[in-house]
């Protein structure tokens, strides 16, 4: 199966590649996703680069297919990434994703769109029939992106998510096929 999934005509998902690691670098390197994601390090170092690379191809391995896209301009290459985590396998009805994008390439609408666009291509290609998204209190610009997306604020709840030594309250919002 063909892991690109078009977005736009500038915007596609493809599968990591080695060649990534520059443009990881640079842009995970931003204090703003660190806040807003669960796992990425900040200062993102070339080690963490190379540890998620291996981690990708180390899932593609396990389940035969891709968990995670890298969000890629026609020019600028890899601006972004997006990825389910596999919840109750394969062919399970539920799942969560996660996201990023570059500070140069935010409030574009591009994350939206490829949000919109993945959730569509796996209930079309999977057994899903519910996907979740986490996020934290404090990021309303990325609930927002959820429900223009089509996801439905379901919850709200206390100290769900550890982030290094806090307990963080979470939105969770979820789309159904």
């Amino acid at each position: 199966m063909d892991n690109t999934i078009t977005i736009t005509p500038e915007i596609r998902l493809t599968s990591f590649l080695p060649e990534d690691k520059t443009n990881l670098v640079r842009y995970l390197n931003d204090p703003e996703v660190a806040r807003n994601t669960l796992t990425v390090p900040y200062p993102y170092l070339e080690k963490d680069a190379d540890e998620w690379l291996a981690k990708v191809e180390e899932l593609r391995q396990e389940y035969g297919v891709e968990t995670n896209w890298a969000i890629r301009h026609n020019t600028e290459g890899l601006i972004g990434g997006i990825g389910r985590f596999v919840k109750t396998g394969l062919d399970g009805h539920a799942d969560e994703i996660g996201y990023w994008l570059a500070a140069p390439f935010r409030g574009q609408g591009i994350m939206t769109a490829v949000v919109s666009r993945l959730c569509d291509w796996l209930f079309e290609n999977t057994a899903l029939i519910r996907i979740e998204a986490k996020v934290f209190w404090y990021n309303p610009a990325s609930a927002q992106v959820l429900k223009k997306a089509g996801f439905d604020q379901e919850g709200y709840a206390r100290k769900q998510q550890k982030k290094g030594d806090q307990f963080l309250d979470i939105i969770l919002l979820a789309k159904i096929r």
